[in-house]
């Protein structure tokens, strides 16, 4: 009887064949292989790992990418949801001038900019 093992492989008696496994990767392992691209290729990790990003114009526009949702919107308050959690922006006269599926922008006077995990 031959006996052999690994983590990657082993031997099926029935045809004589070794048999190659498939591993699934651990999240920490696929977080770490996607910060190894993302260096090596020079890219923003905000598009590899779709976090958010804001671009703020004094207290008057803000603009954010990567986000998942409107939850509440009216003239003092502004709740979006991004990826793990939401971004609060509280002020007077907010108003939503353009949204697409992943980004929108917002004018009005801008007193607070909160992210909540």
């Amino acid at each position: 009887m031959l006996e052999y093992k690994s983590k990657v492989e082993t031997f099926d008696e029935s045809t004589g064949e070794i048999i190659k496994l498939k591993r699934k990767e651990s999240g920490e392992e696929r977080k770490k292989w996607q910060e190894t691209v993302a260096d090596f290729f020079e890219l923003p990790r905000e598009l590899l790992f779709n976090l958010p990003r804001v671009t703020l114009i004094g207290n008057v526009h803000f603009y954010l990418e990567n986000y998942g949702g409107i939850i509440e919107y009216n003239e003092e308050i502004v709740r979006l949801k991004v990826k793990e959690g939401e971004i609060i922006i509280k002020g007077k006269d907010l108003s939503i001038k353009n949204f697409f599926a992943a980004e929108i922008f917002i004018e009005g006077k801008i007193k607070t900019i909160e992210y909540q995990l």
